[in-house]
């Protein structure tokens, strides 16, 4: 009979030392999200893309968001076509054009550090 309350006084004791662990754990998660309890030397980040910069003549060498320079690009655009958006996307810029009466008729990619265009895609009729 006292080796059953010894094992029920240990097990209690390790429930609450995990819960204790549980709670550290959670706290520290929301203290900082890369937080890791056990680090195993193990990552499931894929590696980041490393992505060319030209370079920037002034001070705005080094950052990240630095704008790059690029020549002249030429849409060659049909006839009554207009650019109705332009977005930026990292060192891309997604254009969107239009046609006589048409929301959205065509969907160009620029890529800004080779300075050419990388497709276009169509609407069909």
């Amino acid at each position: 009979m006292n080796a059953l309350k010894g094992v029920v006084i240990l097990m209690s004791l390790l429930i609450a030392t995990i819960m204790a662990m549980m709670a550290y754990g959670l706290y520290q998660k929301s203290q900082n999200p890369d937080f890791k309890f056990f680090n195993l030397g193990t990552t499931d980040k894929a590696p980041a893309k490393i992505i060319p910069q030209a370079p920037v003549s002034g001070g705005l060498q080094g950052l990240s968001n630095a704008p790059v320079a690029f020549d002249d690009i030429t849409l060659n655009l049909p006839k009554g076509a207009r650019i109705i958006s332009a977005t930026p996307a990292g060192t891309q810029i997604i254009i969107i054009t239009a046609r006589d009466g048409v929301r959205a008729d065509q969907v160009w990619v620029l890529d800004t550090t080779l300075g050419k265009i990388l497709g276009s895609v169509r609407a069909g009729q």
